[in-house]
């Protein structure tokens, strides 16, 4: 078993499915289920953003929090969401497997074909100028 939040190796071989998390709790909240999961890959963290999307063994949740010290990150499950997957039945332990939202990897591949491309571009000149700026203030 990989070691918790340890460096992603991608294979094809997984399909769609970025990585995987461990069940940590799942807590009753009013008629709701509050699930926290600590993620196996740090490196999907960045994908991960409260009100974002996040899909659980196949099933599209919404984010609730995500906590980048802790490696974890959460969803509330209502009672028509609990009545239609598996995911309310598994305990604390139980792996799983995550696809992080789309968007994310769109917005990274884009941002580094852009900084890659030699010709001037809008968004190039954007980057530039903030990652300039950052490096000066500090």
């Amino acid at each position: 078993m990989a070691s918790l939040c340890a460096p992603r190796i991608y294979s094809c071989s997984k399909g769609h499915v970025d990585g995987t998390a461990i069940v940590e709790s799942n807590v009753p909240d009013g008629d709701s289920l509050r699930v926290v999961f600590k993620l196996q890959q740090r490196d999907l963290l960045p994908y991960l953003i409260p009100k974002g999307y996040v899909a659980i063994n196949g099933a599209s949740l919404t984010l609730t929090a995500v906590s980048d010290a802790d490696c974890t990150f959460s969803v509330m499950l209502v009672q028509h969401t609990q009545s239609k997957i598996v995911l309310v039945s598994m305990l604390p332990g139980a792996q799983v497997n995550v696809e992080v939202d789309m968007v994310g990897k769109y917005v990274e591949k884009s941002i580094l074909a852009t900084l890659r491309n030699d010709s001037p571009s809008q968004l190039r000149t954007l980057i530039e100028s903030v990652v300039e700026s950052v490096l000066s203030s500090k």
